[in-house]
């Protein structure tokens, strides 16, 4: 689910890499690099071979340095990664482990939950019926959720909801259920999804900020129930996957799916091994984030995303080109245009290159797919730890890398230039102390399964920071401002835009503050006066 290209939570990605200094996994024989030999290709629904890129070219060695350097120290159970061309899958290294008992390494088959990147894949299924007939982007949700008649009016209204507007995360409508609790993991079930809709409001106005919500892609899991009369998970498998070649890849975890399922982790408490994460279906929230994919499996989406052509011969085809098309246009722009949102797919760009990309991060996996249309390169990274900032980091740098040395392979030259990475600018910091009513909430918190955040005062602002600016991102970097009420506080933007988080005491002591369904914990406990 939000969202720099480092996480979309449900949550947003990350590799599975081990070893490689970090601890975990180490050992000779670790690092697989694999060499598609022709039994082993990915090949497309055409049946056409993809066009390898070898181990030991100059731009295998490449990319295989790239995710050492980016994962270093990372502490990653195991990672998986593919570079996509337009006719497939053209490289794939598996590094670490996907079990830390077993010690099996990762393949191009092991299955990991891809969280947020079903988005994708719902956004898709919700533009086959626009092209059907049975919905209109445009439409208002209620049109097609009447219970949707219920939910609050805080910040936004109702009729502003619609189809587009919650594809692109510019609904206004509060990003988790009412009532969901990430550190104890058990999703709604889809009647108790809209039992909930009474307790839900659209927080803040629609076209605003963008506002990442699970909510509004489990909603629109239930239009295409309704708009196709069938369940929404065995549309996608009927309308996309099964065309697409993608056989192993669903909503549920059959026998066969369970054997190639990686063991998902979350970081250690102060120690190096990761704990074995839990494991809770997303019942009613499927389409937010339910899916179980490989990276052979995604190789066959990211090049249908590349190549936007058929599936196979005498098969139907999964979209329209112009729909394909249409879902890839940019709808919104960031102000310094760094970044967009498309139908479903975000945008980020790299230097004069713009990446779509899409992460995911729940209990136990991060991942995340990226691909540069022009170049006809992607990326997929899949990791059996979250949270991680790594997968993102690695997509980009890996499309980054296959572009650059196609561009040098062009012109006949070398290849070797390297964007040099800006950075952050330090904050500039006044000597203002913070007010007597903000001071007793300032401090460390952490949220299950390990995202850490600070809470300062700096510049004369209430910020919510993240505490390793280059780790993974979730609620922050906010502002906050007071509400007026005691122990809670208001998000300006970011994921949490309009949202109230609220502290909870013992006494004097803050213990916690709940935001979006996470419950941030004091690491030390502070003392505020009521």
């Amino acid at each position: 689910m939000h969202v720099p290209p480092g996480g979309d939570a449900l949550h947003g990605g990350a590799p599975v890499a081990l070893g490689l200094g970090s601890g975990v996994g180490d050992g000779p024989g670790r690092l697989g690099v694999a060499r598609l030999a022709p039994s082993q290709a990915v090949t497309t629904a055409e049946g056409r071979s993809a066009r390898p890129i070898e181990p030991d070219s100059p731009l295998g060695v490449e990319l295989s340095r790239r995710v050492r350097a980016t994962v270093a120290g990372a502490g990653l159970p195991g990672l998986a990664v593919g570079v996509v061309r337009a006719d497939g899958l053209a490289w794939f290294l598996g590094t670490g482990v996907t079990d830390l008992e077993t010690g099996t390494p990762p393949t191009d088959r092991t299955l990991s939950r891809v969280a947020s990147i079903t988005k994708t894949f719902t956004t898709t299924a919700i533009v086959q019926l626009r092209d059907h007939g049975r919905l209109a982007l445009d439409d208002p949700l209620e049109r097609h959720l009447p219970e949707f008649a219920a939910v609050r009016e805080r910040g936004g209204r109702r009729a502003d909801v619609t189809i587009r507007r919650l594809l692109t995360h510019r609904s206004g409508l509060q990003t988790e259920p009412d009532g969901l609790d990430w550190s104890r993991p058990r999703f709604p079930t889809p009647a108790e999804l809209l039992a909930a809709l009474p307790r839900s409001a659209v927080v803040i106005p629609a076209d605003g900020p963008f506002k990442y919500s699970n909510l509004a892609f489990a909603l629109l899991g239930e239009v295409v129930t309704r708009a196709a009369a069938r369940p929404y998970a065995l549309y996608v498998r009927e309308a996309i996957l099964e065309p697409l070649g993608m056989v192993e890849a669903g909503f549920d975890l059959s026998e066969t799916r369970r054997a190639l399922l990686a063991t998902g982790h979350s970081p250690g408490f102060h120690a190096d091994r990761p704990r074995i994460a839990p494991h809770a279906p997303m019942d009613g929230m499927a389409a937010a984030g339910q899916l179980y994919a490989s990276v052979r499996d995604l190789a066959r989406w990211l090049a249908f995303q590349l190549r936007g052509d058929s599936p196979g011969a005498g098969a139907r085809p999964v979209l329209d080109p112009r729909s394909l098309a249409e879902i890839h246009r940019p709808v919104y722009l960031e102000p310094d245009w760094s970044g967009g949102q498309a139908l479903g797919w975000r945008l980020t760009r790299v230097g004069e290159r713009v990446h779509h990309n899409h992460g995911g991060g729940i209990h136990g996996f991060a991942s995340n797919v990226a691909f540069n249309r022009p170049g006809e390169v992607g990326a997929i990274v899949l990791a059996n730890l979250w949270p991680s900032a790594v997968p993102a980091r690695v997509a980009l740098e890996l499309i980054d890398a296959t572009l650059d040395a196609d561009a040098a392979s062009a012109a006949s030259g070398l290849a070797g230039q390297t964007s040099d990475d800006p950075g952050r600018p330090a904050a500039g910091c006044t000597p203002a102390p913070a007010p007597a009513s903000l001071a007793g909430y300032l401090g460390r918190y952490r949220a299950e399964p390990g995202i850490e955040v600070l809470l300062e005062f700096r510049a004369g602002q209430l910020l919510l920071i993240p505490a390793d600016p280059a780790g993974y991102l979730l609620h922050a970097p906010a502002r906050l401002e007071p509400t007026g009420a005691q122990d809670t506080l208001r998000v300006v933007d970011g994921r949490g835009a309009g949202e109230v988080l609220a502290f909870d005491r013992d006494g004097a002591a803050i213990r916690a503050f709940d935001l979006g369904g996470f419950l941030y914990q004091a690491l030390r406990p502070s003392s505020v006066t009521a």
